[in-house]
């Protein structure tokens, strides 16, 4: 009987270890395959995502290269640049993009932050600008924007109309945005947190700016990976899709977004 029972523990134990084990291989069984050259992956300049060789997209990018053994060409591209090499396949892959239909007809999309957008004002700014409407209506105020920058589904009417009266000032990249903005050259920018925190850190401190929500109760926008359809089937980019979301699952996004912003807001910024 000692025996036995000696046997049937040890199927026990040996059970355990296997669903203590499946986690692991299953993990190792959807790892994505690497291809025969290196992943060309564009970042973007634009605050606390990326900026002078830090942020959480490079952050995001090594630990996919660490997870899968692929090898990864990192490169820095300015956004309006960035959508036609996607599409005819000399990038494979870039982060915080927002998913526009225009986008996921030549791209594969899996979404891991939940940003939202918000109005960057000048402290001198009339105190009674605090709506789209009161900015519309007043003909001395301009908005500052970068090239091929999406603003959110709340703001792209807004954005849109003050075009069209020619009051939205284009800039090449976001940190001569944010100097423009400094200088008075416009009076307001469209940015999220993880972003104009970066830039605007000494002024937020010193109360030189108003951050305010113009629109309240609508749902936040999705930042994605975005994967070539030229480059890489749907299955190929559905693995390297549950890549992301494995990290999310460890813990690892939250512990990487929290280098850059409270992890209170890091927590609201990975749930949608």
């Amino acid at each position: 009987m000692s025996c036995c029972r000696n046997h049937g523990k040890r199927i026990v134990i040996a059970i355990a270890i296997l669903f203590v084990a499946l986690p692991v291989l299953a993990q190792k069984t959807a790892s994505p395959t690497c291809p025969s050259k290196p992943i060309v992956l564009a970042l973007f300049e634009f605050g606390n995502l990326y900026r002078d060789g830090t942020g959480l997209d490079k952050d995001i990018s090594d630990i996919m290269a660490e997870r899968s053994g692929c090898r990864f060409d990192v490169r820095v591209m300015q956004r309006q640049y960035t959508w036609p090499a996607l599409q005819d396949g000399s990038i494979d892959m870039t982060l915080s993009a927002v998913a526009l239909p225009e986008r996921t007809a030549f791209s594969w999309a899996t979404p891991y932050l939940w940003m939202k957008y918000m109005v960057v004002l000048r402290k001198d700014v009339d105190s009674s600008i605090h709506s789209k409407a009161d900015f519309i209506a007043d003909p001395n105020l301009k908005l500052g924007t970068g090239h091929a920058y999406v603003h959110g589904r709340s703001y792209d009417e807004f954005v849109t109309q003050l075009r069209n009266i020619g009051r939205v000032v284009d800039v090449a990249d976001t940190d001569r945005l944010f100097k423009m903005f400094k200088a008075d050259r416009f009076q307001a920018v469209i940015s999220t947190q993880i972003a104009y925190t970066s830039y605007l850190k000494d002024d937020i401190q010193a109360d030189k700016v108003r951050i305010e929500d113009w629109s309240p109760g609508k749902p936040k926008d999705e930042l994605n990976l975005l994967i070539s359809k030229k480059n890489f089937t749907q299955d190929e980019a559905r693995l390297w899709g549950e890549l992301i979301k494995a990290m999310n699952a460890d813990g690892t996004l939250l512990r990487l977004l929290s280098k850059y912003v409270d992890q209170a807001d890091a927590i609201k910024m990975l749930a949608p």
